[in-house]
């Protein structure tokens, strides 16, 4: 450590330090009383007078502070320093000053201030972000609900997970309005109706159902239609509405992310935090990563970001329905009709299908619901009950 104490016989003295050293003199000389010294230093009567007893005993260097020179006894030494920075640009270069505390703290036992490390951070251009003051714009600042699972939001974050080099993927996930805990969140290669209904499927198996559910006007998701009249409202419901209807879920639909802001607040924190540690553990395939998001990274977030709920005795967490209790496939799962023909055939998805069944009549012009669940397979129905299609190979036919 170096040693900046100023040689013995040395007196360095500042512009102020030679002022009050002259106002001292005159005080000595009779032609400043101690009321007068004290206004011209700027300091008290007591403070004055020991700053005259330190010059008659040691001269100029008496109006010096008795630390001049001295390195501060709780100096971080120039080692330590090093050694931390060093970290923050090899090791943690994409974490945030208090992430990076924590995890000083956490993996390499070095407790230091957020304001030492925000200083040498600054020092070697290694803050992540700085954050600029911004004109406030008018948004009303909405109350928290207070009970868990009476408010559920949810979203999709598109980003580029697993480094600026890889594809980008989409995390779509949800928190709960009354304690800002993330119920659920899972890796997509993009965000489409199988990864929502994935998603609210597994929030309810876990949670329970939620009263309302509070969703962007996303294709998938759906939207506010104008008030019109003589309009089929069913046949306008997404699959996730449907869905939603079935459970007895009420779903609003937000007008500006500023209404959804605490889920956006969480993909902020996601993106600040989450990418780090995926990198910081080699982490670039989404299996692997959802088992990481699932197990470690939302439980840490829910304990350190969570808030208790107002009314916390009282959650309003709903059981699943008894004849869905077993059967979510059924109702999380895309649903599509197609009118039979009189050949007691059915054309989905560019081929065709034969209608089998043991009426007597022929089902010409009823219509087949076709399920496609959220594992690829699909399966008809008629009337609520299954109905067998055997696919026609027409150009086998014709051939022979």
């Amino acid at each position: 450590m170096n040693d900046y104490r100023v040689p013995r016989g040395v007196c360095v003295m500042g512009v102020k330090d030679q002022k009050d050293y002259d106002i001292c003199q005159r005080m000595i000389l009779g032609d400043l009383n101690l009321g007068q010294a004290a206004k011209l230093i700027g300091k008290g009567r007591r403070q004055v007078q020991r700053i005259l007893a330190r010059v008659r005993k040691l001269g100029m260097g008496g109006v010096l502070h008795g630390n001049r020179g001295r390195a501060p006894v709780n100096k971080t030494s120039a080692d330590l320093k090093k050694v931390v920075q060093d970290l923050f640009k090899d090791r943690y270069f994409d974490f945030n000053v208090t992430h990076f505390r924590e995890k000083l703290i956490k993996e390499h036992g070095v407790n230091l201030s957020h304001d030492t490390l925000l200083r040498w951070g600054h020092q070697e251009h290694l803050v992540k972000r700085a954050h600029h003051i911004r004109r406030p714009k008018l948004h009303r600042t909405r109350s928290r609900l207070p009970r868990a699972g009476m408010l559920l939001q949810m979203d999709g974050s598109h980003h580029r997970w697993f480094g600026p080099k890889l594809m980008e993927s989409c995390l779509v996930g949800n928190i709960d309005d009354a304690t800002s805990r993330c119920c659920f969140g899972e890796f997509s290669p993009g965000e489409d109706t199988f990864s929502v209904l994935t998603v609210m499927k597994k929030t309810i198996e876990r949670h329970g159902v939620p009263e309302v559910l509070y969703l962007d006007q996303a294709g998938f998701h759906g939207k506010i239609h104008p008030k019109a009249k003589n309009i089929n409202w069913e046949k306008h419901l997404t699959h996730l509405e449907r869905a939603m209807s079935d459970l007895g879920v009420r779903v609003l639909f937000a007008t500006s992310p500023q209404a959804k802001g605490r889920i956006e607040r969480m993909w902020n924190t996601f993106q600040d935090r989450l990418i780090p540690e995926l990198r910081i553990r080699n982490i670039q395939k989404i299996p692997t990563a959802n088992l990481f998001l699932q197990n470690h990274f939302i439980p840490e977030f829910n304990d350190k970001f969570s808030v208790p709920a107002a009314e916390v005795f009282k959650p309003a967490w709903q059981p699943i329905p008894e004849n869905y209790k077993n059967k979510l496939h059924e109702i999380f799962c895309l649903r599509e009709w197609r009118k039979v023909t009189p050949g007691d055939t059915i054309s989905w998805d560019g081929k065709t299908y034969s209608v089998e069944h043991d009426y007597n009549y022929s089902m010409r012009g009823l219509q087949i619901e076709l399920r496609t669940y959220l594992d690829q397979t699909w399966a008809g129905f008629h009337a609520n009950k299954p109905v067998k299609l055997t696919q026609i190979d027409s150009l086998k036919k014709l051939a022979a």
